[in-house]
């Protein structure tokens, strides 16, 4: 089988109609009708049912249907390559939990161009499960992410610890507090980042729907459109990491800190450990580690977390 007879395959399974299908693909419909039978032949499956009407997909189809597209998307990921490799450019991918990177700021993105002008920044903002998920299956090179992690898959080096807030409108009544219990939530409606995310499920099931605590969850969300909106009318608060707090003011919206035993989360840098890291990610690993001691202060009083990242940092130059 190729690649040509795969995409007939899908496009014909999209369609279930060889002429729309041909159409699609500008051939001919003889075209697409050979392209399946040589494929069914090479199987030793039919893969459509043929009528009058069109075309009804076999089981097999529909188990092949997965397949054939995850091998489509490796055909894409190598042309990819091909057309970076002849621009002279190395990529680094990064799958990252949602605002974490408009958090870091267009400074870092701009300042490691400066350093590396040759080396493309790939940023995709998503949940903290997906991001793993892409990291393992070697669709990015790095995650960033809240732990734990699994050390016996994932290498984490800390960035920086984030604390859980409460965002809401200034005129709420717990807007009056300096700060925030779990205990304060009862009776609340929220909008939050939903079960999708680790800090949900780490934390909020834990702490917030616990038997004799009312609360009301309105919606899961991580659209800060949708969020702000509900704010601004004062029908729900927002709990959320404190970084992302700074990313979009409003007069009228006032954030408190979440005091509890476990109140935030460290964010880590993560790469594979079944992985060779390339040069371009061994670079830009190096240069955020630099960049954030710089910036971002300390986790803890003792700078544990900066004295980590020196190591990190210092073994990478003598390495």
């Amino acid at each position: 089988m190729n690649q040509k007879q795969l995409q007939y395959f899908v496009t014909v399974y999209q369609t279930q109609n060889i002429k729309t299908a041909a159409d699609r693909l500008f051939v001919s419909r003889q075209g697409v009708s050979k392209a399946i039978r040589l494929l069914e032949e090479e199987l030793g499956q039919p893969l459509f049912v043929r009528s009058i009407k069109g075309v009804m997909p076999t089981d097999y189809a529909t188990i092949l249907l997965p397949h054939a597209k995850r091998l489509l998307e490796e055909y894409d990921a190598i042309r990819g390559l091909h057309t970076l490799a002849a621009q002279s450019k190395s990529v680094v991918t990064i799958h990252a939990l949602d605002h974490v990177l408009a958090y870091l700021g267009a400074p870092l993105i701009n300042d490691f161009h400066e350093a590396y002008p040759s080396i493309i920044l790939s940023i995709v903002d998503t949940t903290d499960a997906m991001a793993l998920a892409a990291l393992t299956a070697q669709q990015c090179n790095f995650a960033i992410v809240t732990g734990p992690l699994d050390e016996t898959r994932f290498e984490g080096i800390p960035l920086f610890f984030s604390n859980y807030s409460v965002r809401m409108h200034k005129s709420h009544p717990l807007a009056k507090k300096t700060f925030l219990t779990y205990d304060d939530l009862d009776g609340q409606t929220i909008i939050s980042k939903g079960r999708a995310y680790d800090c949900f499920r780490h934390n909020i099931d834990q702490h917030i729907l616990v038997p004799g605590r009312q609360i009301h969850i309105l919606a899961e969300t991580a659209d800060e459109n949708i969020i702000r909106a509900f704010l601004l009318e004062n029908k729900a608060i927002n709990i959320g990491y404190d970084y992302a707090d700074a990313l979009y003011p409003h007069p009228d919206i006032v954030s408190r800190r979440l005091k509890a035993e476990n109140g935030g989360q460290m964010i880590y840098l993560v790469a594979n450990l079944q992985v060779r890291t390339t040069k371009a990610s061994r670079l830009f690993r190096d240069f955020l580690l630099e960049w954030i001691h710089k910036k971002i202060p300390p986790a803890d009083a003792d700078g544990i977390l900066c004295a980590r990242v020196k190591r990190v940092i210092n073994a990478s130059r003598t390495g």
